[in-house]
């Protein structure tokens, strides 16, 4: 068994001394405890009775510890406390839904045969019994139920879509080592292995059986005309609880079905909340939602919204809703430079439309030699190369400019323009100075979205 106490603090001092330290928020007290007070055995009789199951020893001894976490790797931000603690279904009903199209054909004596790193794959039933133990991040962490050992141990996973889906471990004490040993790694911690507790893989011939159940009745994921209401609530907390599980109930519009009479509450919604997370999650929801035809408009003033995570969500609705007018809120937001990431989203919009009208903005971006992310001046380019002749020009005139990074740029929008004037040009670069210009313009690739 770990001693949590003991482990916990060398996890704190260790992390504090990496680039992660920036990460962790609130800000610790003290760089020897990134945790918070421990749970009472009253928490966590609460928690079980609100689950109906008995939680596993390794898991409530780590709460008898500290009633949550802040981050352990970089990628993971929170271990939840016992009052946040919910099915992964409630929350992420969507990726529960897709993760439970497929899963593994395994017997049990290969299926719980546990490396060092883990198992990989899953079993698709398991996927609606998930319970969720922290924020998602770039991945999450996972209790499963129906993997139960006569210790009482549930079985523990780190999922995340990048994997892609889950890497299972015999217990969340299992995982927690892993994940040290993981962060001690990528974090170039030495000695990390010195002194860590040993623990017992159980072999997959000990039986698995599901958790002991308290009562029956399992919880089920609220709909959406609940959440609706949940999100116009004045308290933060709920309103923001709502927000994550409406977002996992939202299937992206090729897959979800049409919901023409939440189009209204939820354009007023729109209108009367000042949550950030609010206003994305009615923007979604619309682009998902709404029949084909003029776009609700919320889609449209979303591009004009003062924060930038709105703005991003209006631009992912224009694929589906496109409408000329959207041409000058999406220049003003790239103009603004509020987000160099988002810009590139809204140029890649600029790009699908080939409006001439777009050039000035576009070619401010590409000349802007102040800029630090690289990548800008590709993104502007190949927008430029899909605006006609003005487009093209420009970029004929940025060939002769003093930054190598603007030539290449130049190179790569006119080689995928699909212009036939524009092979005369990479030609001539083929002699640049600069020697990635002079690769680049020998490579011709084309235009890749013909």
């Amino acid at each position: 068994m770990i001693d949590w106490q003991l482990f916990l603090t060398r996890w704190s001092r260790e992390l504090m001394k990496t680039e992660l330290a920036g990460r962790v928020e609130p800000p610790p007290e003290s760089p020897d405890w990134l945790g918070f007070a421990p749970a009472t055995e009253g928490d966590l009789m609460e928690l079980e009775q609100r689950l109906g199951v008995i939680l596993p020893p390794s898991y409530r001894a780590f709460l008898l510890t500290s009633n949550g976490w802040r981050r352990t790797t970089r990628f993971i931000d929170r271990i939840r406390p016992t009052q946040e603690v919910n099915w992964f279904r409630v929350e992420n009903e969507q990726w529960v839904e897709v993760y439970s199209d497929s899963g593994s054909p395994l017997a049990d004596e290969e299926y719980y045969d546990y490396g060092e790193d883990g198992a990989p794959d899953h079993r698709n039933g398991h996927m609606p019994s998930l319970l969720q133990i922290s924020d998602v991040d770039d991945g999450v962490y996972l209790l499963n139920p129906e993997g139960v050992t006569p210790d009482g141990e549930w079985e523990a996973w780190f999922f995340a879509n990048w994997v892609p889906g889950a890497k299972r471990y015999p217990s969340f004490a299992h995982l927690m080592l892993h994940e040290y040993r993981s962060f001690a790694c990528l974090g170039g911690v030495k000695g990390a292995d010195r002194g860590l507790p040993t623990l017992e893989a159980p072999g997959p011939d000990v039986p698995r059986v599901p958790a002991q159940r308290i009562r029956k009745k399992a919880a089920k994921a609220p709909s959406l005309e609940s959440l609706i209401e949940q999100m116009r609530s004045p308290d933060e907390r709920p309103r923001a609880k709502a927000v994550r599980t409406f977002f996992g109930k939202l299937k992206e519009r090729p897959r979800a079905k049409r919901r023409p009479d939440l189009v209204q509450p939820l354009a007023d919604l729109f209108y009367a909340s000042r949550d950030v997370g609010v206003r994305c999650a009615c923007v979604a929801a619309l682009t998902e939602l709404a029949e084909n035809g003029p776009a609700p408009g919320p889609l449209y003033d979303a591009l004009s919204d003062p924060d930038p995570e709105v703005v991003l969500q209006g631009i992912f609705a224009i694929t589906y809703f496109p409408d000329p007018r959207v041409l000058e809120p999406l220049c003003r937001f790239i103009e603004s430079r509020a987000n160099v990431l988002f810009n590139e989203s809204a140029m890649q919009a600029l790009r699908e439309m080939g409006d001439e009208r777009a050039v000035p903005t576009l070619v401010n971006v590409l000349l802007d030699t102040r800029n630090s992310f690289d990548q800008s001046f590709c993104t502007a380019a190949i927008a430029l190369a899909q605006c006609g002749s003005r487009g093209f020009d420009a970029l004929v005139v940025a060939l002769g400019h003093e930054d190598a990074r603007v030539r290449l740029a130049a190179v790569v929008g006119l080689d995928t323009s699909g212009d036939p004037r524009a092979a005369a040009y990479l030609d001539r670069m083929e002699g640049d100075p600069d020697p990635s210009v002079r690769d680049r313009a020998r490579v011709r690739v084309g235009n890749p979205w013909k």
